[in-house]
């Protein structure tokens, strides 16, 4: 008898799986076309050029220093890894940024009155890809939370259209953020979407 259950629940299988699939973004995972930073495989081994013969200790402190006379000169000097490293840290989050597109990041919506209404997070890798994060209500009182994922969006000609659970965002590029409308059951209410932060 267990014999016809297992043999059933392994015929289903096939079935259970494609049932359950989520319509999200339909791309898998590729390596970054701008790597992290990878140092050289001399890196760190290279022979500093006009102060290799310099004291990388700092003298050790005899008294307490306040915070308006802090210079920074009684800490360690960086080495030239370190300051390598942090150079190739920095310029890969400029790639990154740089290859992102315009929606990319964490908005706040507003009302034309600067009400907060919703809170956004969107993904926006660039080059026509599919547009999708998540948003969350703003305009609740304490203790209530709502929210749903945010997309897959599209364009209309200059619109981006953001479909959010019960509604939708239109929005258009202004000078600093978006601006557009945010539709819910039927109404189309102003709105303004800036960076958050």
């Amino acid at each position: 008898m267990i014999l016809f259950a297992l043999i059933a629940a392994v015929a289903m299988e096939p079935a259970i799986q494609t049932t359950g699939l989520l319509d999200a973004t339909p791309e898998t995972y590729q390596a970054p076309a701008v790597r992290p930073f990878e140092p050289p495989s001399d890196f760190g081994r290279e022979e500093a050029q006009g102060d290799a013969a310099t004291d990388r200790h700092r003298h050790p402190l005899t008294a307490p220093v306040e915070v308006d006379a802090y210079v920074g000169n009684y800490e360690v000097s960086p080495t030239d890894a370190e300051i390598a490293y942090d150079q190739g840290v920095a310029q890969a989050q400029i790639d990154a940024d740089a290859r992102s597109g315009p929606l990319d990041g964490r908005w706040r919506v507003t009302s034309s009155d600067g009400q907060p209404l919703l809170s956004l997070a969107l993904t926006d890798l660039g080059g026509g890809r599919m547009i999708e994060g998540a948003w969350r209500r703003l305009d609740l009182p304490a203790g209530t939370d709502q929210g749903g994922p945010a997309g897959p969006a599209f364009k209309s000609g200059d619109i981006a259209v953001i479909p959010l659970s019960g509604g939708e965002l239109h929005l258009r590029p202004a000078a600093r953020g978006w601006t557009g409308d945010l539709i819910q059951n039927g109404r189309a209410r102003p709105v303004t979407v800036s960076r958050a932060g």
